[in-house]
């Protein structure tokens, strides 16, 4: 990136495909602007870089900031509402507006849109990038204000009897009706994301999530504090409103920064600008797969409301959720994120040797983190879930249940993140169809296995363990297709003299035992960690039986060793059994300081 992200890059040569305006297919935006952003910036001194694994701990640690506040505003929901009928119906009606906030915000539209900026900061076209993000924020904000209206229409004019609950069913209603105007500002506050870091200004957009996470904990604060605690119903649709300012919010802290960038613009309709039909030719692929996902989301939630007797079923399974949510972001999203520039320039480069053996070392990199993350979060699940979601509301049935569903999530930790970078690695081959082609078998395999689980005495865990089932099997279909689209590069990459040296160490050309010890390093990586997972449960056992600890403070104790525990033993065995993985850690952390230093 330019040091100063105002200033245009250099002019693009006749041999610059930037030159070359034609019109290109989607496929080919992608792969087309990673590999032009690649040669500008080799094409200039800059500083030495992280490397691959150095910005997924960059992206992991911003990320670690959001989950964290995150957590904390699940924690005071879990003491405010427990796992009552009120708050089965917030969440099932928060997911609709968290639908659109994946396909249109920070899923689909970034995908497409992203490498159409690139293009157009390489081309130095000021006037043209605030024509095409103020027509993108016009046509955003008037589509989903449409959508949002017919939303409601639909559930306001459906008979109330329909649905398991209709007591619970009017106060979904009701909470819907002030969140989902929440989708269009969260949107919003996406595109102006995505557009400023196209210009290198990665901070802002890297704290507003966090930041609107902090404001939904100020309300919750306020309503513990106030006697509104005492009355459900009305303390959700207070938090409701602040749920729907936090979105505001995070529309207005960006601004100042794109006025600064000079990527501010009025609303405006301009329909002809080029950008735009790029734009949408890439989304319709991508919001058909992402569509297919989120659905399948809020399937499930309706499931578990329709399906499971009582109330909590779906708070159960959200509290479960969020926890899961906490090492796969930082896990699998990070290095995916990370890895997906890199393998885009190796397919863009037809470099599929080191394209085959980046995918492999970070396959490899992702067992190391999540094999243990799942196996200790799973030996840890039931304290976890007491100290963090038990309270005055919460019964202990409950807590075993939502723990449950954590163990069964845990299973398809590992298993989501490898699948996560194969995505990227499809869509780095210029490969949607694929992906989501494999993902409606699944989605159709997940719905009908959550249908039969829901109904055994594993109740919401059943989404869990259906989660896993289908996981698994689009895993295995993926891996299959890969094997079949990468058939010899393994063999290619042996011969070292005709490969050019790469600067990226996960990506380096692998030897007949480098591709060996890829299966083994798993392998390894899993025993260690059942053995880590049973040392965890032992010495959280120890502190909360022997030693008689008890209530909140005594389960802070007994899970911090627990926890503890569990990182020395894992760190211990892997030093003894002198994992590559580790080495690779400390490489990364010598080459930063070095950077640093310099």
């Amino acid at each position: 990136m330019p040091e100063t992200p105002n200033q245009p890059d250099p002019t693009p040569t006749a041999e610059d495909p930037v030159a070359a305006c034609g019109p290109l297919s989607p496929g080919e935006i992608a792969a087309d602007s990673v590999r032009i952003e690649e040669e500008q910036r080799s094409r200039r001194a800059a500083a030495p870089s992280r490397g691959v694994l150095g910005h997924a701990l960059v992206i992991s640690l911003a990320t670690l900031v959001s989950r964290i506040s995150g957590l904390a505003r699940d924690v005071l929901t879990a003491m405010l509402f427990g796992f009552s009928r009120e708050i089965d119906a917030f969440f099932i009606a928060f997911t609709i507006p968290n639908l659109f906030r994946k396909l249109f915000g920070e899923g689909a539209l970034a995908s497409a849109l992203i490498p159409v900026l690139t293009r157009y900061r390489l081309r130095g076209d000021m006037e043209a990038t605030r024509r095409l993000l103020g027509t993108m924020a016009t046509l955003l904000g008037l589509g989903l204000g449409a959508v949002c209206a017919l939303v409601l229409a639909v559930v306001w004019l459906m008979p109330e009897h329909w649905f398991g609950d209709p007591g619970k069913f009017q106060v979904f209603r009701q909470y819907l009706t002030i969140l989902l105007p929440y989708v269009i500002f969260i949107c919003l506050s996406a595109l102006q994301a995505g557009a400023l870091n196209c210009w290198g200004r990665f901070g802002l957009p890297a704290i507003t999530p966090a930041a609107a996470n902090l404001l939904w904990v100020a309300v919750l604060v306020g309503l513990l504090l106030s006697p509104l605690r005492h009355q459900p119903h009305t303390a959700i649709v207070v938090m409701s409103l602040g749920v729907l300012a936090s979105g505001v919010a995070q529309w207005v802290l960006q601004m100042p920064d794109l006025r600064r960038a000079g990527l501010f613009s009025r609303p405006r309709l301009v329909l002809g600008e080029a950008g735009l039909r790029e734009t949408f030719k890439a989304m319709a692929p991508m919001l058909f797969a992402l569509a297919v996902f989120q659905v399948n989301t809020f399937a499930d939630q309706l499931l578990a409301e329709l399906l499971v007797p009582g109330d909590g079923a779906v708070a159960s399974y959200a509290y479960a959720t969020r926890l899961f949510q906490f090492p796969l972001g930082l896990v699998g999203v990070a290095l995916g994120t990370a890895m997906f520039p890199l393998m885009s320039r190796f397919a863009a480069a037809n470099e599929l040797e080191k394209f085959t053996a980046s995918l492999l070392n970070s396959s490899r990199l992702i067992a190391f983190v999540a094999l243990p993350a799942a196996a200790g979060l799973a030996a840890l699940a039931l304290p976890i879930t007491q100290l963090l979601f038990g309270g005055r509301h919460s019964s202990p049935e409950m807590l075993q249940r939502s723990a449950l569903v954590l163990v069964m999530l845990c299973v398809s930790l590992p298993i989501v993140s490898v699948q996560s970078l194969l995505t990227k690695a499809f869509y780095a081959l210029r490969d949607h169809r694929t992906p989501t082609r494999l993902a409606l078998v699944c989605v159709a395999v997940n719905l009908v296995a959550n249908v039969i689980l829901l109904q055994t005495p594993l109740r919401e865990a059943g989404l869990a363990l259906g989660t896993a089932i289908s996981g698994a099997l689009n895993l295995a279909l993926m891996v299959m297709a890969l094997r079949r689209r990468l058939a010899g590069t393994v063999l290619e990459s042996l011969r070292a003299a005709a490969v050019p040296a790469t600067s990226e160490r996960l990506a380096q050309p692998m030897s007949p035992s480098g591709v060996r010890a890829v299966p083994r390093s798993m392998v390894r990586a899993l025993v260690v960690s059942l053995v880590m997972a049973g040392g965890a449960w032992g010495v959280e056992h120890l502190l909360n039986g022997r030693f008689g600890l008890d209530g909140r403070w005594g389960l802070v104790v007994s899970v911090a060793g627990g926890v503890l525990a569990g990182v020395a033993i894992y760190g211990g065995l892997s030093l003894a059994l002198r994992a590559p993985e580790i080495g690779q850690v400390m490489a990364l952390r010598r080459s930063r300081r070095a950077a640093t230093a310099r």
